[in-house]
């Protein structure tokens, strides 16, 4: 019923757009609908899983992906199975003064039949102890997914992360280690990763090879499999 009226409340807004739209002066077929309610489908697949992931409702967090989909983010790179297991692990070592949210931003949906490709702008917000001083750490990225509607449902088949930049900051000035800085490594590309791959190696986890940097070849090529996948290859 919530979808049913957010639909016919676009349905609406659509008619009255310019005519670069070509809705203007006429009523959305039941084609122009169901290709809306597909965008909104697969746009609220990335808005439920930021919720399930960060309220640790793990069970939950599943129905987003299909089974055996692949992930990569800066900690990780396997199957969704191993990944939710190595989050419990994470979130049962979490101390109470640590935190983390990911707020998600505009999101772009490219939808062809029964598969998508959903990019997604996102601030992964933590605070954490690195070492012994507590810090804010934020990234800013994009989650780029190939998506697939299975027996009418569109779940994540492929997540991958395209890392932009980031930042560190000591919640107590004081606190933090004169050489904490110092580690960081500012150059080229990469160095919009500086701070996530200095986090991770502090705390002992490996940084994918194949993780994505804005900019860079492998977004590039990325880019290039999403249009692929669209296409209907098998990629």
């Amino acid at each position: 019923m919530v979808l049913q009226t957010s639909i016919w409340m676009w349905s609406i807004r659509l008619k009255h757009v310019d005519s670069k739209c070509h809705t203007r002066g006429r009523d959305l077929s039941s084609q122009d609908l169901a290709a809306l309610a597909d965008e909104m489908q697969v746009c609220n697949v990335r808005r439920h899983w930021a919720f399930r992931l960060d309220l640790h409702e793990l069970d939950a967090l599943r129905e987003c992906f299909h089974p055996g989909a692949s992930v990569t983010v800066s900690w990780f790179s396997g199957p969704i199975e191993t990944f939710i297991e190595r989050t419990k692990g994470l979130f049962a070592a979490r101390k109470p003064e640590e935190h983390r949210k990911h707020w998600l931003g505009n999101m772009r949906a490219e939808v062809a039949g029964t598969r998508a490709v959903l990019e997604t702008d996102v601030q992964i917000i933590i605070r954490e102890y690195i070492g012994e001083a507590l810090y804010d750490c934020i990234s800013y990225a994009r989650f780029y997914d190939l998506m697939e509607k299975r027996d009418g449902v569109w779940r994540i088949g492929e997540w991958q992360t395209i890392y932009d930049k980031d930042r560190v900051d000591p919640v107590v000035p004081s606190a933090a280690p004169a050489p904490f800085y110092a580690q960081a490594v500012f150059k080229g590309a990469d160095s919009g990763f500086a701070f996530m791959k200095l986090r991770q190696a502090m705390k002992g986890r490996t940084v994918p090879a194949s993780i994505v940097i804005a900019g860079t070849d492998a977004e590039a090529k990325l880019r290039q499999r999403g249009a692929s996948w669209l296409a209907g290859a098998k990629v």
